[in-house]
C-alpha cells in the first residue's frame, strides 16, 4: 500500500514538532524563573513571545539553542523579545534582523 504522505511532509512535520517541544521547554523555564512576574504578561504578548522563540529556534542550530540558559532571563529580556517579535510580525523591522537580535539576546543568557 502506497502512502499519500510524502517524505517531505513527514520531515516538515517532524521539524515542527521538534520546534514546538523546544519552545515549550524554554517557555516553561522562563515562566518558572519569572514566577509571579509572568502574570504581568498578557496572553497576546505570550503568544508573540512563543512565536518569536519558535522563529528564532528555526534560525539557530540545535547546539546553540541547547546552550541557552532560559532560567537566566529577566522580565525585561522577555519584553524585549516580545517587542522584537511584534516588530517582525508587523513588518516594522525585517524578520531576519529581529530574529538575529533575539538570538543575540538569548546568547547573552549563556554567560
Amino acid at each position: 500500500m502506497v502512502s499519500d504522505v510524502s517524505e517531505e511532509s513527514i520531515g516538515l512535520r517532524n521539524f515542527q514538532i521538534r520546534k514546538e517541544r523546544a519552545v515549550e521547554r524554554a517557555v516553561e523555564k522562563v515562566r518558572h524563573k519569572l514566577g509571579e512576574e509572568w502574570q504581568e504578561i498578557s496572553s497576546i504578548d505570550i503568544d508573540t513571545f512563543v512565536w518569536a522563540l519558535g522563529e528564532t529556534w528555526a534560525m539557530m542550530g540545535y547546539n546553540a539553542w541547547n546552550n541557552i540558559r532560559f532560567s537566566n532571563i529577566t522580565l525585561k529580556g522577555v519584553n524585549k523579545i516580545i517587542e522584537l517579535g511584534q516588530n517582525a510580525h508587523d513588518h516594522k523591522q525585517p524578520a531576519p534582523a529581529a530574529f538575529d537580535q533575539i538570538h543575540a539576546l538569548l546568547d547573552a543568557l549563556e554567560k
